[in-house]
This record gives structure tokens, C-alpha cells and sequence, in this order.
């Protein structure tokens, strides 16, 4: 599902956003290249923390730079959009295998998000329904298939590809929308846990974590996995253009550190 390009809300709207992630999870989206790298670095580059800021500087290329930054302030704006923060403002923590979770403002631990960035496309996804995880990538490149499922995937998975060959990147971002939103990284090695498809192709729900897939992009797959605390209601993905929430930065920030 699509939404448009949102500017920054007023204090009724704000509101109403905030009681909607209740039962839904919004995943923002945009291309680095759609962002001015000049503008972007004038406006957004002095509210990362300096280990942030020292970070984007390890990188060695002019566009990995700008890449890194555009998910920084992507997720400083989607947050400050249901707050009002201050962008500069956040603080985040991560577990022992880098997921990360807001530090400060206290006030909106229940705030769940997760990043994800493959080449063309960088999406924040945000929700209160409960943790959630999200991937994406980039499926023009030339892979080994069946070199990647038999190291990767359950014998379930390998079956499923055997007969749909073209669902592979769909496997594959499910698996790591699972285990990003988990927050467990490779310490729960992929080959051991079965993302199983309904007979349209439909991802299942796997113990109390909902799936679903969306093409942001002609260019690319996205998976978003939500875990909904004792089997609750269905959680609706909401996919929303970020270009217009980057492009309030500025207004975001009138009073900050930009």
C-alpha cells in the first residue's frame, strides 16, 4: 500500500498518526539519490552523535557517505514526525547483535523501528504494535541460487525455491526481516527456522511474528516482520513515500541544531 509524500504535521494529525501505530507499521522509503547530498549534509549532518559522525566519516566513497546519512536523518525525521522531537535529540542503544532501539527520550521506549538499505533505496519502518524488522534488496544482480539456499535456507525453503526459483529474493528478505526484528543476527543460524508460504505464494505467520512483502520499487523487494504479542490482530504495513518527510527537515528543525 502506498501513501503519499507527507510534510511535517500539525499537532491534531500528529496525534491521530501516533494512535494509528497502535495497529499498523509505517515503512518510510526513499532513494539516496533523490536527496541532494549538499543540502542534506548542511541541514542534517550536525544532529548525529559523534560516534555517528565519526562513522560516516570512515566511509571512503562520496556515495556511501551520503547513503549512511540519508538513513540517519531518515530515522531521526520518522521518528521526530510522530513526536515532535527535536530530531537532534535522539539517542539510541543497541542489543549484543546491533539492533537498535531508542535510549532517549524515555518517553517513547514503546517506539519500535528498524532500518534497512540496499542499493537505490533506504526504509525506516516504524511501529507500536510490537518489535519489528525490515530488509530490502536490490534483485537485478546475478546470483548462485542454489549455492545461497543450500547454505542459507531450511530443506522446507529449498523445496519451495526448487518450484519458484523466482521467489528467492522474497526468501531471502523474509529470513532477514525475521531475524533483524528478533534482534538476534546470525547467532540463530537461517538454515534452522522455516518461513513457509500459503498457496498463493503469501508468507505465514511464524510463532507470533507476521510477514509481508512489497515492491517499493520496480527494482526491489522488501520484507517487513512484526511480532504481535500473543497472536494479536493483523498489524497493516503502510508504505509511505519519505521524499516529502525529508524534504520538512528544514521546518523539523527550526528550532534545533540545524
Amino acid at each position: 500500500m502506498s501513501a503519499t509524500s507527507s510534510s511535517q504535521p500539525d499537532i491534531a494529525q500528529r496525534a491521530d498518526e501516533w494512535k494509528t501505530l497502535l495497529a499498523s507499521a509505517h515503512a518510510w522509503h526513499v532513494c539516496p539519490d533523490s536527496i541532494s547530498p549538499d543540502a542534506l549534509e548542511r541541514q542534517c549532518l550536525a544532529w548525529l552523535t559523534p560516534p555517528e559522525q565519526a562513522r560516516h566519516q570512515r566511509y571512503r566513497t562520496a556515495a556511501l557517505r551520503h547513503a549512511y546519512l540519508v538513513a540517519r536523518a531518515l530515522c531521526r525525521t520518522t521518528l521526530s514526525h510522530y513526536t515532535g522531537v527535536d530530531p537532534a535529540t535522539w539517542r539510541f542503544t543497541h542489543n549484543a547483535h546491533g539492533k537498535p532501539a531508542i535510549a532517549s527520550p524515555t518517553d517513547f521506549h514503546p517506539l519500535h523501528f528498524n532500518l534497512t538499505g540496499t542499493a537505490g533505496l533506504v526504509v525506516c519502518l516504524v511501529s507500536r504494535a510490537g518489535e519489528v524488522g525490515i530488509d530490502a534488496e536490490e534483485t537485478s544482480g546475478n546470483i548462485d541460487v542454489d549455492l545461497i539456499a543450500r547454505h542459507f535456507f531450511s530443506p522446507v525453503e529449498q523445496a519451495f525455491l526448487a518450484n519458484h526459483p523466482a521467489s528467492f529474493f522474497e526468501q531471502w528478505v523474509l529470513k532477514e526481516a525475521y531475524l533483524k526484528g528478533i534482534g538476534c543476527g546470525l547467532s540463530l543460524p537461517p538454515e534452522q527456522f522455516t518461513i513457509q508460504r500459503d498457496p498463493l505464494g503469501q508468507p505465514l505467520l511464524l510463532d507470533h511474528w507476521q510477514f509481508t512483502l512489497h515492491r517499493p520499487t520496480p527494482q526491489h523487494i522488501a520484507a517487513a516482520a512484526i511480532g504481535r504479542p500473543g497472536r494479536g490482530l493483523q498489524v497493516s504495513v503502510i508504505w509511505r513515500d519519505a521524499r516529502g518527510l525529508l524534504g520538512s527537515v528544514r521546518r523539523i528543525a527550526k528550532f534545533g541544531a540545524c
